[in-house]
């Protein structure tokens, strides 16, 4: 099975928790983290699922799969 089989389902998943995260308790940070990462893995899905459409390997939707998430401190 390849890799776009489960980031994009993975993804909008994400984004729904995002989503209802803020609806039932208003909060920001489970908007902006559930929509910011499954938006993000659902490009490295579409990325990857492009590449294998033209028989070839997407290195940046392997890094955006697999890389260390950036921590930002305020």
């Amino acid at each position: 099975m390849h890799d776009f089989c489960f980031t994009i389902p993975y993804g909008l998943l994400l984004v729904c928790g995002g989503f209802v995260g803020y609806t039932s308790k208003g909060s920001t940070a489970s908007l902006g983290g559930g929509v910011g990462t499954g938006l993000l893995l659902i490009l490295a899905g579409y990325l990857s699922l492009k590449a294998f459409g033209k028989g070839k390997n997407s290195y940046l939707a392997l890094i955006l799969e697999t890389g260390k998430p950036i921590t930002i401190r305020v």
